[in-house]
């Protein structure tokens, strides 16, 4: 019985040594939505100690600051990742501040669609105010975009990390079991 039991852990251990052929690599974006990533967002599978190229393209309003991850230069948008083992790369965008031109005119914010000028002057064609002009606490009134409470951290949060690590432990050992 217990010649048996040997036998049976050397079959698993060379089944699983034998049957890595390959691992997966998740693929993410931080902020959701600021650029396109190649070979996309998500879960990809790949032959062990394949050499993929990964690349990114900001979009409109954004600009890449560094890959997080096992890569070969972490702040190139184009980059290769050697793949020995199941990991998770997180492109980190960060958005374009925009500056107003000085000017006796009134300011226009010169930018992408859908970012509010600096709130920290709201002009009209009399003098600059330093609170917005009708309601300064009306909940409908867009937040603050140069908050000083905002934490200004391109790093996603540990729990985000943390939760994509046990999401690719979860996979492997499933993938694991079926063998």
């Amino acid at each position: 019985m217990k010649m048996f039991g040997g036998i049976i852990a050397l079959l698993l251990c060379f089944g699983i040594t034998t049957a890595q052929a390959d691992y997966t690599v998740l693929m993410q974006e931080s902020p959701p939505g600021a650029g396109e990533i190649k070979p996309g967002v998500g879960v990809h599978s790949f032959n062990a100690s394949e050499t993929i190229t990964i690349t990114t393209a900001p979009k409109a309003g954004y600009h890449f600051v560094s890959w997080l991850g096992d890569v070969a230069d972490p702040t190139s948008n184009r980059t290769q990742l050697t793949v020995d083992g199941p990991k998770i790369i997180i492109a980190v965008f960060e958005r374009d501040e925009f500056a107003f031109a000085a000017s006796d005119s009134p300011q226009i914010s010169i930018g992408p669609e859908r970012l509010y000028p600096r709130s920290d002057s709201y002009t009209n064609n009399v003098s600059t105010m330093s609170e917005p002009p009708e309601y300064p606490d009306d909940p409908y009134y867009p937040d603050d975009p140069d908050d000083p409470d905002d934490p200004d951290d391109p790093i996603p949060e540990p729990f985000t990390v943390t939760l994509l690590g046990l999401g690719t432990t979860y996979i492997f050992r499933k993938r694991l079991l079926r063998i």
